[in-house]
Formats: C-alpha cells, sequence, structure tokens
C-alpha cells in the first residue's frame, strides 16, 4: 500500500515537472497567446453555467424538459462561439480566412437558443418592480446568449459594427417588450441593459484579441529589425568588394581584349600587356585578402560597438558594462569572437528584451559575460550546453588557456562567459 501510494505520488510529481518545464519552454509571446486564448475560451465555456444561474432565478418555469432543451442549446452555442472565435483570432492576426459556414451555424444557434429561452421561461412582463418572473428571466437569458454572440465575434466587430448591431438588438428588445404589453419603464430598461452589456461584453473581448495583435506585430517588427541588421553588414561587406574589385576587373578585361588584338597581330606588346593584367590580378587578390581579412581580424572594441547596435536595433535594451583597454590584440580578438557569436546567438536563440555585456578583471584574468533573457526551449542547443558555434569559441579560448561557459539560470535568462588568463594579457 505504501509502495502503490508513493508510485502515485512521483507520477504526480512527474507530470507537473513536465507541465512546468513545458511552460518555461514556451517563449514570451507564446505564453501570452496561451493565457489571451486561455481566457477567452473559459468565458464562453462559462456560458451553460451562467444560463443554469438565470434560470434557477425564475420564479416560475416552463417544463423541465423545455428548461433542458434550452441548456442544451447553449451548451452548443458556446462550443460553436469557441470555434469561431478561434478562426476569427487567426484571421485578424493574418493566418486564416474569416469563418463564414461557422458564423452562419453560430447566428442559427442563436437564433435556436432565443427561441428555446421564450419557450423555457415565456414572455410576460413583470406584475410589479422586483418580481422576477418568466418573461424577465427569458429577457436576462436572451441577453446573455446575445451577449457570448457578440464576444465570439469580436475579432470582427470593429466599433461602428458593434453600434449598429447594439443598437439594432436593444431597439428589437424594446419593441418585443411593448408590444408583448410590458410597461413603459420595462421596455426601455431592457433596451437599454442589451445596449450597455453587449458594449461591456466586447469591449472585453475585443480588447483581449487587440492586445495580441499588437504583441504578434511587435514580434514580427523585431524580427524584421533583426533581419535588417544583417542585411546591412552583408551589404557593406558586398560594397566593398564591388569597390575594389570593379575597377581592376574591368581595367583587366580591357587589357586583356588589347593583349589579344595586339597577340593578334604579332606585336611584341601582347606580351607587356598580360604582365599588366597579371600584375592588376595579384593587386586585386592582395585587395581582397586585406577585406577579407579585415572583416575576418576582431577588434573587441568595435565588436562590443556592433553588439550593442545591431541588438538596440532588433529591440533588445543592451548596455556594455566594463573596459576594454589595456588589452593585447590576441585577447581582444577572442574576447571578440565571444561577443560576435554571443550576440548571433541572442538573435537566432531567444526572444531577449535586455542584454547586458560586461568586460572584468579579477585574479589576474580578464572575463566577458553576456546575459540576457528571453531564452526558449532547452531544444535550442542553449540550455543543455554549447552548441556548434560556441564548441568553436572554446576551443580558440583553450589554445590561449582560457575557458567558455554557459548555462541556463532561473526563469528565462541565460549566461555566456568566456575567461582568458593573464599570461596572454599585455
Amino acid at each position: 500500500m505504501g509502495a502503490t501510494y508513493l508510485i502515485g505520488r512521483r507520477d504526480k510529481l512527474m507530470s507537473v515537472s513536465m507541465v512546468t518545464r513545458w511552460w518555461e519552454e514556451r517563449s514570451a509571446l507564446q505564453r501570452f497567446d496561451l493565457y489571451t486564448r486561455g481566457t477567452l475560451y473559459s468565458m464562453l465555456a462559462a456560458e451553460p453555467l451562467v444560463a443554469l444561474f438565470i434560470a434557477s432565478s425564475s420564479e416560475d418555469l416552463a417544463s423541465p424538459a423545455a428548461v433542458a432543451a434550452f441548456a442544451v442549446v447553449v451548451a452548443g452555442h458556446a462550443a460553436i462561439g469557441a470555434v469561431v472565435l478561434r478562426a476569427g483570432m487567426e484571421w485578424y492576426l493574418g493566418r486564416g480566412p474569416w469563418p463564414y459556414r461557422w458564423t452562419v451555424a453560430l447566428l442559427l444557434v442563436t437564433a435556436c437558443a432565443v427561441a428555446a429561452a421564450v419557450v423555457a421561461f415565456g414572455w410576460d412582463g413583470p406584475p410589479e418592480p422586483g418580481v422576477i418572473t418568466g418573461g424577465v428571466t427569458a429577457q436576462l437569458a436572451i441577453l446573455m446568449v446575445l451577449g457570448f454572440t457578440v464576444g465570439a465575434l469580436a475579432p470582427r466587430l470593429d466599433s461602428r459594427r458593434l453600434v449598429v448591431l447594439a443598437v439594432g438588438i436593444a431597439a428589437g428588445l424594446a419593441a418585443a417588450g411593448f408590444l408583448s404589453g410590458w410597461p413603459r419603464p420595462s421596455a426601455i430598461a431592457a433596451g437599454i441593459s442589451a445596449l450597455f452589456a453587449y458594449l461591456g461584453g466586447w469591449s472585453a473581448f475585443r480588447a483581449s484579441v487587440w492586445m495580441l495583435g499588437v504583441v504578434f506585430e511587435l514580434d514580427r517588427s523585431r524580427q524584421v529589425q533583426a533581419d535588417l541588421a544583417v542585411a546591412e553588414e552583408r551589404l557593406r561587406f558586398a560594397r566593398d568588394l564591388h569597390d575594389i574589385l570593379g575597377r581592376n576587373l574591368s581595367v583587366i578585361a580591357v587589357k586583356s581584349e588589347l593583349a589579344a588584338a595586339l597577340a593578334r597581330r604579332g606585336r611584341d606588346e601582347a606580351g607587356e600587356e598580360m604582365m599588366a593584367v597579371r600584375d592588376i590580378a595579384q593587386e586585386s587578390l592582395r585587395e581582397v585578402r586585406d577585406v577579407v581579412r579585415g572583416y575576418r581580424e576582431v577588434d573587441l572594441t568595435t565588436e562590443l560597438a556592433g553588439a550593442r547596435s545591431v541588438l538596440r536595433s532588433a529591440g533588445v535594451a543592451t548596455r556594455v558594462v566594463g573596459e576594454v583597454s589595456p588589452l593585447s590584440a590576441e585577447v581582444q580578438a577572442v574576447l571578440g569572437w565571444v561577443a560576435r557569436e554571443g550576440t548571433t546567438n541572442v538573435l537566432r536563440h531567444s526572444s531577449a528584451s535586455t542584454c547586458v555585456i560586461t568586460v572584468g578583471r579579477s585574479d589576474g584574468s580578464v572575463t566577458l559575460t553576456m546575459e540576457n533573457d528571453g531564452v526558449r526551449a532547452a531544444s535550442d542547443g542553449r540550455g543543455s550546453g554549447p552548441g556548434s558555434g560556441l564548441s568553436g569559441l572554446a576551443e580558440r579560448l583553450g589554445d590561449l588557456g582560457g575557458s567558455l561557459s554557459a548555462d541556463r539560470l532561473d526563469g528565462d535568462r541565460f549566461l555566456l562567459s568566456a575567461r582568458v588568463p593573464s599570461g596572454v594579457m599585455p
């Protein structure tokens, strides 16, 4: 018995741990998306419970079968409303079409729910103020059903469409109250209640959908900014190559044509022109190597400035703390590679909003650390150990007697730390 209890306890702890790990592996955007959708779906799921509460508040009901039929129709209304709301949010985010067929189904079920409310509770006006009769219960039930319908259609209903719809429904309820012989104040109260109920319900659903759209748009903008930063660096490199090779290649082409023409005429100058072509080609090769070497050679000061600029352009608040000089060129080069690779990892493998880069000295060694938030799943290769890029950095640091560590901290924070011993310092 004790062993069975312990096994069950262990299984429960493992289940909780798996759920916690799954939640921590979600990005901030995914968590906000799940929270928003879960809140809206929970509100729709509460519709049958609200309907039962309204039914229990009435002092005179129709047959239990009619009330049960109303409850079943309301449950179906809530389910279809959830389908429409889910597809509507995808449409609002630009990831799918609007569910027209499900919308028609929702409107039909709404009409059935309204009819079922009238059949179940009646439509007699209250004999005196403060008395909750079947007519009052039917009015509340209809307001509830129509309110959840407006909530499900919130992604599609802008403020103008909502006002037109709400005023129309409020006028319809008021007219129904007049035609059924209700006292005038009761009919007016029904219309005003409908108007405010729909405006309030729509604002709750619409605000959540709007916030979700804003967060998705910010995430897309951040990704575009990161891509633009990378594209700008590529254009800079392409511009340098064009400036160097463009003129020299044009000269080579002209001199090659001249040498060919001279060779066909048997002129000795053809050889001189080809030697000039060789000299220009060698000069071009040297200049290309200088460009590539300058691109590959890493200066820590330049890399830190570039990392701050690139990360800030991608929406990551970045601070650089510490002094770079006086460090030897060898130390600056290897730490510059760390800064470059760390910046790439922040952009590619996280949804960071902050990053702190620190250069410090202690015990005759120099240390560079990069700490950022927004780390995603451990499957990214960052939570479980260095990836291929970080492995290459570890080898570079190892050649100088240094070390590299990459650790996932509590929550969604990540720390990259590189240390170079004092033996290679000036």
